[in-house]
């Protein structure tokens, strides 16, 4: 990581110093049936962060402000096993995507969504089911919105606990389109010690962070879950 860019694990930063008043759902918000969270034998995070130019991750660093949670992983649309970075930051959530220049070069086009100030809001949800708890699955309504996410978002998604899934969806159940989504976790079956989804739109940006166990006598659908909640408003985009 550059030294530069001092990244800050998923919750050591303060909810309470992410922006005042409640974040809080309106209207109806679709709850997916879980997918499948597999977990591959690559390098981690810290790898592919370290492969990327000093150049990107500083402007990473610039857009994105004190940092509250960042992941980086293959880029298998690079075809030269490039890596892409995502920081997420009390000023913005930035992304860093391999690309060819028109000189037949490699590069990294940098994309930003760029809050406005004081927008950024927090909830924790602490989300610890009893070992035989039914799980929640389904929708609020009768017609739940198409957010346009795919698939394998949805199943994502829906591994997290139902107020998560509401507060992550819920600016975009009002037609506001979704450009972006992106995940990451890392650890072990029984204990991912790393995760974040994020979400983000003209309007919106929403992000998930945080870590989940399967206690003994648990399954993965009474996991519990330690989530921080982010919501921003975005005043301009860099980018696509």
């Amino acid at each position: 990581m550059d030294s530069s860019f001092s990244i800050v694990p998923s919750g050591s930063v303060s909810p309470e110093r992410r922006g005042s008043g409640p974040l809080t759902t309106r209207g109806a918000t679709p709850l997916h049936r879980p997918g499948e969270m597999t977990l591959g034998e690559g390098m981690l995070r810290e790898e592919y962060w370290e492969s990327i130019g000093p150049r990107t991750r500083q402007r990473l660093a610039e857009l994105s402000g004190t940092a509250i949670e960042w992941f980086a992983g293959p880029d298998r649309s690079s075809g030269d096993g490039r890596a892409y970075a995502v920081t997420f930051g009390d000023a913005g959530l930035s992304i860093a995507e391999p690309r060819i220049n028109t000189a037949h070069r490699p590069v990294y086009a940098i994309s930003s969504f760029q809050f406005a100030p004081g927008s950024l809001r927090t909830v924790e949800v602490d989300h610890r089911p009893a070992p035989h708890a039914s799980p929640s699955i389904g929708s609020h309504g009768t017609t739940p919105p198409d957010l346009g996410l795919s698939g394998e978002a949805r199943g994502v998604i829906g591994n997290l606990p139902p107020r998560a899934q509401e507060l992550l969806q819920e600016p975009f159940g009002r037609g506001q389109k979704i450009l972006r989504s992106k995940w990451y976790y890392e650890g072990y079956e029984h204990n991912l010690s790393t995760f974040m989804v994020f979400l983000a739109g003209a309007k919106d940006v929403t992000a998930a962070t945080g870590s989940k166990v399967v206690p003994v006598g648990h399954t993965d659908a009474t996991a519990h879950w330690k989530l921080f909640c982010y919501r921003a408003t975005v005043a301009r985009r860099i980018g696509r």
